[in-house]
């Protein structure tokens, strides 16, 4: 076929091209060498502030300044939360070592900014109204950087707890976002038993054993008193249970697992205003259940006892029992050393046993 070797480039295009090169030569950016009239080669001018100003042409940096920059940003974050000093630590140690940085500059000072108010915020927040105040995007922070945040969140060693807890990623995402009061839709706190709540502008709530109640964590500070009449209150971990235990004089309150910031204001408000009230946990027998109770403690102050968390409940609804798996026995060893509730975990590992707490509260009425 006469016609397949045809050149079919658009002579406007053409003269487009050389008007350009021939621009870029009379600013001594270029040489150019001609064959038959066309052009044959392109040659760059090998002096240093040419190749200066050709990056500046196409926006591009040099990488000796682009790494001087990270670290200058970096260096900035070092006064801020331990969290956010650790990572840029951390990137500038890998900077050091000619290693490449976890994320792009832009992407960083996006991340850190996240963090920054996260760990800085005290008043609960929706996540979309976060992705707005911090990116000006109600979108970007679920799309982009949700996961990118948690994982180093994860990974600061700050929040062991809720990682030995949550296998699922998006559960433990969930979960230490609601310990910093991020969350994708309101708080609810779960609570039944006699008692007479009264906020600020006067409302009075009655509530009752027969009727649970929950209380979005939004107006947990216009509560201005809140009085018990019950012996004591007893958090649980699992929502079966909330809904199924039955216990006298008992003011129960429902945690969802690892209890947040919300719950546990609640609780330490409910201490303050009713000084004989007994504090008592109800959760699996199994070392999480058992690191959920210490950990209650721990956060709120309070001495909270373990509730059918022993080895009478193990042996009696033995036949329910499940076998201990590898993680079981890791925090099982370490609750032991700690000396903590040793004869109940010692007895797990002797005869390789766990409870889940839903049998006890069905039995248990």
């Amino acid at each position: 076929n006469d016609n397949e070797n045809i050149d079919f480039a658009d002579l406007d295009e053409v003269r487009n091209f050389e008007q350009e090169v021939a621009g870029l030569q009379q600013s001594g950016l270029i040489d150019i060498v001609y064959k038959d009239n066309h052009i044959a080669k392109i040659i760059a001018i090998d002096e240093e502030n040419v190749w200066n100003q050709l990056r500046n042409i196409l926006g591009v940096k040099e990488k000796k300044l682009l790494l001087q920059e990270s670290l200058d940003f970096y260096t900035s974050c070092l006064d801020k939360h331990a969290v956010i000093k650790n990572f840029c630590d951390v990137q500038i140690e890998r900077i050091n070592q000619g290693k490449k940085e976890l994320y792009p500059l832009e992407s960083v000072k996006i991340i850190v900014a996240f963090l920054d108010y996260i760990l800085n915020n005290q008043q609960e927040i929706l996540e979309r109204e976060l992705s707005i105040e911090v990116a000006h995007d109600s979108k970007v922070w679920e799309k982009s950087y949700r996961s990118q945040v948690c994982k180093i969140l994860r990974e600061s060693g700050c929040f062991d707890e809720l990682a030995s807890q949550e296998s699922e990623i998006k559960e433990f995402e969930k979960k230490i976002l609601e310990e910093l009061n991020v969350y994708p839709n309101p708080s609810y706190v779960h609570f039944k038993g006699n008692a007479k709540i009264i906020f600020d502008n006067g409302d009075i709530i009655s509530v009752l054993r027969d009727r649970p109640l929950a209380l979005p964590s939004t107006i947990l500070d216009s509560i201005t008193k809140i009085e018990i009449f019950e012996r004591m209150l007893m958090t649980v971990e699992n929502l079966t249970s909330f809904n199924r235990v039955q216990h006298d004089n008992t003011f129960f309150v429902y945690l969802s697992g690892y209890h947040n910031t919300a719950k546990r204001k609640f609780i330490q408000l409910i201490k303050n205003q009713n000084e004989t009230l007994e504090f008592y946990h109800f959760g699996d027998i199994d070392p999480d259940g058992l690191l959920i109770l210490e950990n209650l403690k721990y956060k709120t102050g309070i001495d909270f006892q373990p509730f059918c968390m022993g080895v009478e409940q193990l042996k009696k609804y033995e036949r329910y029992c499940k076998p201990l798996v590898e993680n079981d026995t890791v925090k099982a060893d370490g609750l032991i050393k700690s000396g903590k509730y040793v004869e109940t975990v010692q007895y797990m590992l002797d005869n390789n046993v766990k409870l889940e707490q839903e049998i006890i509260s069905w039995n248990e009425k």
